[in-house]
């Protein structure tokens, strides 16, 4: 009952986009769109802004590239695949040793 979806509405650059999501998840979706924003915005003034010939697709695209790659370092740093191949391996060497 306290996870039920609802409506928000969230502003990326000046537009509103409404999502429907658990209300769990509300402050975690407030806190990207307030990255993003800030995002796209560091991108505007380090790309000369509207003078720049760039749209605001462009800078939206360029804040979606970032936020993957940083996603992808993040799921790197996180890859336990490597220990637990090691575990295994240890694991199979003390089975052999104990079976000896």
């Amino acid at each position: 009952m306290g996870d039920e979806k609802f409506l928000l509405t969230l502003t990326i650059d000046g537009r509103k986009y409404p999502l429907k999501i658990h209300r769990s998840e509300e402050q975690a979706f407030r806190d990207a769109a307030k990255k993003i924003n800030t995002k796209i915005n560091q991108y505007r003034v380090a790309f000369g802004g509207t003078n720049s010939g760039m749209t605001p697709q462009d800078f939206i695209a360029m804040t979606a590239i970032q936020a993957l790659v940083e996603n992808f370092s993040l799921e790197d740093k996180n890859d336990t695949k490597p220990f637990k191949d090691k575990i295994h391996s240890l694991i199979n060497e003390l089975d052999t040793y104990l079976s000896e």
